[in-house]
């Protein structure tokens, strides 16, 4: 059976390449419901999505429409209820909790609205933190963190506590984190969310090179249209279902 043979023989990690003209992430028909009986809700109820490797993705809809769902179940925090969902030709939904942790931890980094940083802690020490939980040594960890730290411009602020940093360094530190062990895929959740325009526009703008010149996957949730035509592609979610799917040539620019 698919599960005994996941539980007794670990399975390989994901090739680090992706065949050529495979997607790096695809759903089929994913569901996920919640609850039981009367008192179920149907999240999703059939999705089919397919992103490259390298895409800038935002994923838009209205409260309920499923895009946090779907958000969760693209970075192993929850599993389908039905349907399959690869990860470079990876079935994710057959492997176990241990098998989904170890393969965030080696290919995803996240970001989030609310920065969620340790706040007696130095932004060089936010950083390390998953280099730490990697079991790095400490000279390659401070090395690794601070390299992350120079490419979101906050070199000059590693050792100040985020009580000292604005809200846009905050969320720079909080990149640096997501990006220091180098992932594939890059998940933001409303990255932009607490910040004004102005540090929105600073933090797009990191996310997008970050894109264009490290090759990282970036899928981004976001409810503002300004943010999410940095993305390459728009992917509009409605009623637990994928309603359309916007590609852009250049910022702003929606290929019919």
């Amino acid at each position: 059976m698919a599960g005994n043979a996941v539980a007794s023989s670990p399975q390989p990690a994901p090739s680090p390449v992706s065949p050529p003209g495979e997607a790096l992430i695809s759903l089929r028909n994913v569901t996920k419901t919640y609850g039981v009986g009367a008192t179920a809700f149907q999240a999703l109820k059939g999705v089919d999505l397919d992103i490259a490797p390298g895409d800038f993705v935002a994923v838009m809809g209205p409260s309920g429409s499923g895009k946090s769902t779907a958000m969760n179940i693209l970075g192993c925090l929850d599993v389908p209820s039905s349907g399959t969902f690869q990860f470079r030709g990876v079935h994710v939904e057959l492997l176990d909790r241990d098998q989904r942790a170890l393969l965030r931890r080696k290919y995803l980094g996240f970001v989030f609205q609310g920065f969620n940083l340790l706040a007696r802690t130095s932004a060089l020490e936010n950083v390390e933190l998953p280099l730490l939980y990697r079991g790095d040594a400490k000279k390659a960890r401070r090395e690794t963190a601070m390299a992350a730290l120079e490419t979101v411009g906050l070199t000059d602020w590693w050792d100040h506590t985020p009580a000292e940093l604005s809200g846009g360094q905050q969320q720079r530190v909080a990149i640096a984190r997501a990006i220091v062990t180098r992932p594939d895929v890059l998940l933001a959740d409303e990255p932009t969310g607490n910040l004004d325009s102005e540090r929105s526009v600073e933090i797009m703008q990191i996310l997008a090179e970050l894109n264009s010149k490290s090759g990282i996957t970036v899928v981004m949730v976001t409810h503002e249209p300004d943010m999410a035509a940095f993305a390459h592609t728009i992917i509009h979610f409605k009623d637990g279902l994928v309603e359309r799917i916007e590609k852009q040539h250049a910022p702003g620019q929606v290929v019919a």
